[in-house]
């Protein structure tokens, strides 16, 4: 994102990636090969030249993708202008797999996967390798991966020296691809996400604490104790079928503290020394620890925290008896079914970092996709990731079809007032729509730019069309703030300095400095240290019950040192030091000395 004013060109960094998660989507994180030459449009690739005959259904091969990511949507839409136009343009349909850490271990396990992987490649590129699970997709590339090749062409020769596992083959490539910023704040996705007509109500306070936070939650509950229907409301809740995050994520607008390839250590934003996240007392888990026991302690704790999943936290959200979340997508379909009412839950400013997103020279790594062994029709699978990494499949992906959802204006390309109707409606009909319904299945980033025509591939990351395409939630917050859309509320924030972003660390920089700053490859865990993380984040989310549910503030002390000590015992200390240790290998082989 290039911010205007104070903000100088920068990319995002490269070690906050892991904790985005695709829906991430507006969230974190770190070639230049893109757009250099005519060759990087779609055509002349077996996916982007498909005849729209190979979309008929009865030609259709379904490919199925194994997604680490219970509660994504995907599968709800089969039929949305997406996955028309993936059918059309490679004769394909997409098919998530969800599953969860466990379920994950289990199919990897046994050995038969479905076609595509999308894991963590720093976490899983060892044993997806050294277990013949995927295969290398370097004759493939050469026939079939012509726009990979053109447009990503710097993260295919990374991939292969850094996430091949010794071997020096292509396995894996990311989503979300961006080499250089955008011009504007597009609207922010992770960060509190708070109920906006109730939070104004109370005058919409500052947020430069949790504890402001909290305040502000207790007012809100007792106001609207309960939702039209007679359910209990809850200034907040969580979910527990993704590891620590609930404990790491909500944070770290407060702290400025961001995880890298484990969820054990973070550092500053920018930074590369890592504290250990457990016996750090500063760190997000201790932040969140004491955020949530005093939500526990004040009644606005959701008391099914601890055993609610994903798709169990979206339902109680949807039935609107949440006040704050994490992100918008974590939401579930409130704001949908309220898209004309002034209802629903939108980013507020908090703390002291604005999640503006940014660049991402190698894309989201924790979203790495690769093809199975076990898959039937790899070419097939090739083709679909050939399209994903398209200039015309990545527009099409964002924007939808051209001649339909955008047409050329004197050779400009431009999204149709239908379209941003649709846009600024919000709710199921663009949800349905499939229109950047998943980022993480979308190779290129939004800010990246078409060189056939000098406009980014997401035609709605434009300022005119941020401004026409805002929704009626989106256009009252921003006017309460005196800005056009939401993006302009932050965008004021970080250029007077109140708010940072992921790439302020990088303000003055040179584009070159960037990109060799944001390509340090990240810690590989040896399978020693994997399962000494395993068996700490296990020991964590065990205490983590016991610190929130403490009674009182002599108790919760109690239950904190008994933990850090327990923490201590079980070798944390020595994995963040392992960790440190290798974070200065790397960056020195990488020829970075500071």
């Amino acid at each position: 994102m290039r911010q205007k004013g104070a903000l100088k060109p920068a990319a995002v960094m490269l070690m906050s990636t892991a904790l985005l998660l695709s829906a991430c989507s507006g969230n974190s994180g770190s070639n230049n090969a893109a757009g250099e030459s005519p060759s990087a449009s779609s055509s002349g690739s077996p996916s982007a030249s498909a005849t729209a005959d190979s979309g008929k259904k009865e030609d259709l091969v379904t490919l199925r993708v194994l997604v680490m990511e219970p509660g994504t949507k995907w599968n709800k839409y089969p039929d949305s202008k997406v996955a028309q136009a993936i059918a059309e343009k490679v004769g394909v349909k997409i098919e998530y797999v969800e599953a969860d850490e466990n379920k994950f271990n289990v199919l990897l396990a046994s050995g038969d996967l479905p076609d595509i992987v999308r894991a963590d490649v720093n976490k899983y590129q060892k044993q997806l390798i050294e277990g013949n699970l995927i295969v290398p997709m370097d004759d493939m590339l050469a026939e079939r991966g012509k726009d990979i090749s053109a447009n990503i062409g710097t993260v295919v020769e990374y991939s292969k020296k850094n996430w091949s596992n010794g071997t020096g083959k292509l396995y894996f490539l990311p989503p979300q691809v961006q080499p250089k910023p955008g011009t504007a704040v597009k609207p922010i996705t992770i960060g509190p996400t708070i109920r906006w007509d109730w939070y104004k109500e109370i005058g919409a306070p500052e947020l430069n604490t949790m504890d402001d936070l909290l305040n502000a939650l207790e007012q809100i509950v007792q106001q609207h104790p309960t939702t039209e229907d007679g359910k209990k409301v809850y200034g907040v809740s969580m979910w527990q079928d993704w590891g620590l995050w609930p404990y790491l994520i909500p944070p770290l607008t407060f702290t400025e503290l961001t995880g890298a390839t484990s969820d054990l250590t973070a550092a500053k934003v920018g930074g590369h020394d890592f504290i250990s996240v457990l016996t750090d007392e500063s760190s997000n888990f201790w932040t969140a620890m004491d955020f949530y026991n005093k939500a526990q302690r004040r009644g606005l704790l959701d008391p099914d925290s601890f055993t609610m999943k994903n798709n169990d936290y979206m339902a109680k959200a949807t039935a609107g008896q949440l006040v704050v979340g994490p992100a918008t997508w974590a939401m579930g379909d409130f704001n949908a079914q309220h898209t004309s009412d002034g209802k629903g839950f939108i980013v507020v400013p908090a703390g002291k970092l604005a999640w503006t997103g940014g660049v991402n020279p190698l894309g989201w790594q924790d979203k790495s996709y690769a093809i199975s062994k076990s898959s039937k029709n790899p070419e097939k699978a090739m083709d679909f990731l050939n399209y994903i990494f398209s200039l015309d499949g990545a527009r099409t992906m964002y924007n939808g079809a051209e001649g339909k959802d955008w047409n050329r204006v004197d050779g400009k390309p431009t999204l149709t007032e239908e379209t941003l109707s649709l846009k600024a409606a919000g709710g199921a009909a663009l949800e349905s729509s499939g229109l950047g319904l998943d980022l993480n299945i979308i190779g290129l980033g939004g800010d990246m730019v078409n060189p056939n025509d000098g406009q980014p591939v997401n035609l709605f990351n434009t300022e005119e069309a941020l401004a026409k395409a805002a929704t009626p939630l989106e256009k009252d917050f921003a006017q309460h703030y005196g800005a056009e859309y939401s993006g302009q509320v932050f965008e004021k924030m970080i250029n007077d300095g109140k708010l940072t972003t992921f790439t302020t660390w990088m303000n003055g920089m040179s584009d070159e400095e960037i990109l060799k700053r944001n390509t340090v490859p990240g810690v590989t865990l040896t399978d020693d240290w994997k399962k000494k993380e395993a068996a700490l984040k296990e020991l964590a989310a065990r205490e983590a019950a016991k610190i929130i549910l403490s009674k009182d503030d002599a108790a919760f002390a109690k239950n904190k040192q008994d933990a850090i000590a327990a923490f201590k015992k079980a070798g944390a200390d020595e994995f963040t030091k392992f960790y440190n240790d290798e974070v200065a290998r790397l960056r020195t082989e990488h020829g970075l000395q500071d």
